[in-house]
């Protein structure tokens, strides 16, 4: 299953949208998660600019402020999402794939910086894996941390040692498989390219 997972840096713009419009017709994901939208609203017209057609649903959870929100988006012809759930930096969908009936889970994540706050997510995100052990899991987004010194590309970021130890903690304790993602070649004007990965 080919998923795309994009910090779009806001989403209320007219040339942002072309932009994701044309990742999805290069790559043709079946699911889509976008991070950090800065939109309290999200509407099907929105939606359908985004997606090219009318073969889409989504799950949004608004900004609340200058650099959250989430939206998540998946073609209806081939997935089937029969639950959506919003939790505090979280979008979580739940489904099958109407080809193979396999069931997945998806988490769309936007975590904040803070260290503490992290872990609290990391917490709560591991409590609903449990419930979820008979199932394909991915775990996407924007997670403010990685994993070692080598990965972070900021110019000038301080590296937080105990985020980057929470964060391999969380994946490492729930059995995560952390996968080699695809930046796409696409030009975009973001300071995070949209990353492009499949599982199962």
């Amino acid at each position: 299953m080919k998923l795309i997972s994009w910090n779009v840096r806001g989403l209320g713009g007219h040339e942002k949208r072309r932009e994701v419009r044309q990742l999805v017709r290069e790559k043709c994901p079946l699911i889509l998660c976008i991070q950090e939208t800065k939109c309290i609203t999200f509407d099907d017209i929105m939606c359908n600019s985004i997606w090219g057609d009318a073969n889409v649903g989504y799950s949004f959870q608004p900004s609340l402020g200058a650099s959250s929100g989430l939206v998540t988006l998946w073609d209806s012809s081939e997935v089937e999402v029969w639950s959506t759930t919003s939790f505090e930096h979280v979008l979580l969908i739940a489904g099958q794939f109407y080809k193979s009936n396999e069931q997945f889970v998806v988490f769309n994540i936007y975590a904040p910086c803070e260290g503490s706050c992290q872990q609290s997510l990391w917490v709560n995100i591991t409590n609903r894996l449990v419930t979820y052990s008979d199932q394909n899991v991915c775990v996407c987004g924007d997670l403010n941390a990685v994993r070692n010194v080598s990965k972070r590309h900021s110019v000038g970021d301080i590296m937080r040692q105990t985020g980057m130890a929470g964060l391999n903690h969380f994946i490492d304790s729930n059995l995560l498989i952390d996968y080699a993602l695809l930046i796409s070649s696409l030009s975009v004007t973001s300071h995070l390219f949209p990353l492009v990965f499949t599982f199962m």
